[in-house]
């Protein structure tokens, strides 16, 4: 085991060091370990230490070589990483019966989960960086895409995120920079994603939303926005669109959520910006959802001048939507940040909560 480590460690420092001229001198001499480390995981069991050296290998390719990568020195490591993610998905405690993402978290050493599950977060941000930012890879109908690779790898690490993992900073960070980039990366893959898979993770952007810390709330808002601005080009006469086949009431959620967010609750006043591109666009979408919405906060108010100023201002918001862009449209979002402070500014300060 410890030379195994020790082994692992200089292959780690090797990949760290290599820069363009000579990162396929190192690559070359890991890419055969890497197809075979995954298959040990299942036999580690609770040795900790080797996992997380394998673990750590693979991020230090992901990190400081992938960006170098041919497409298919990509392809290569894509389907190690593939790999290693179904390995893990196998590994268990002594008996090797228990799935990782069915072992509670009292039976995991604490320093075992901060380790693994962040530096596989790590490596799925990296991996669905490269596929982005990298037009020169290719897709064989045969062989899993990075895409996949990375949507696989979230639903094995989902099991693990809880309210209770998400005290732990750099996890919180970055889980929702991966879930973000996720959705504002693949919108169609996310909207076509099975109920049971997409659920969970819609649940974390949700969660993401309620925090106090501006970056998370602001990488979950700006998540929805990506995915409801997506949809705005899959509307169909009649205000069906593509997520709604599979989860009809799932932008509702986040109107609902985000509506009441800024009418009623404390907020951190630097995410508003990216509150109100998300209700736009949620609007365009939900048009019928927020004027119902909104008719429910009008009968709440009980004096009657100020259910004149909550209709009078709604009124406008709606003119405004009908009037601009759509939210695709960069002017029309800047446009409807500024009656959006209108309108809060003008009726935030007496609403009564519904």
């Amino acid at each position: 085991g410890e030379a195994l480590v020790a082994s692992l460690s200089l292959l780690e420092g090797a990949c760290k060091a290599g820069d363009f001229y000579v990162y396929d001198v190192s690559l070359e001499l890991v890419s055969q370990s890497l197809r075979g480390l995954p298959s040990l995981l299942p036999a580690c069991g609770d040795c900790n230490e080797v996992v997380a050296s394998i673990v750590h290998l693979f991020l230090a390719i992901a990190e400081f070589q992938v960006s170098f990568m041919s497409s298919s020195q990509m392809s290569m490591f894509n389907d190690a990483c593939l790999q290693l993610l179904r390995a893990f998905a196998r590994t268990g405690g002594e008996e090797g019966a228990k799935t990782i993402t069915g072992i509670l978290f009292k039976e995991l050493h604490e320093q075992y989960l901060r380790d693994n599950l962040l530096s596989l977060l790590q490596l799925l941000l990296h991996l669905a960086r490269k596929e982005v930012a990298d037009f020169a890879i290719e897709s064989s109908p045969s062989v899993m895409d990075v895409a996949d690779v990375v949507l696989f790898g979230v639903s094995i690490v989902q099991p693990l995120i809880t309210p209770e993992t998400l005290q732990h900073p750099p996890l919180a960070t970055e889980f929702f920079g991966l879930l973000g980039w996720l959705v504002e990366s693949y919108p169609h893959k996310v909207s076509v994603m099975p109920r049971e898979k997409l659920d969970p993770l819609m649940a974390c952007l949700m969660h993401g939303l309620q925090q106090a810390d501006s970056d998370v709330a602001r990488v979950s808002v700006e998540a929805i926005d990506a995915l409801a601005t997506h949809q705005i080009g899959t509307l169909q006469a009649d205000s069906t669109y593509l997520l709604k086949v599979q989860h009809p009431e799932m932008l509702t959620i986040f109107l609902r959520n985000i509506l009441e967010t800024l009418l009623f609750r404390h907020f951190n006043r630097g995410v508003l910006e990216a509150f109100c591109d998300a209700l736009h666009s949620l609007m365009w979408c939900e048009q019928a959802q927020f004027s119902s919405l909104m008719t429910q906060v009008l009968e709440s108010q009980t004096v009657a001048s100020q259910r004149e100023e909550v209709q009078r201002a709604t009124s406008t918001l709606l003119g405004v939507i009908s009037a601009s862009g759509p939210a695709v449209q960069r002017s029309a979002k800047m446009q409807f940040r500024k009656h959006m402070r209108n309108f809060l500014s003008s009726v935030r300060p007496f609403l009564v909560k519904v």
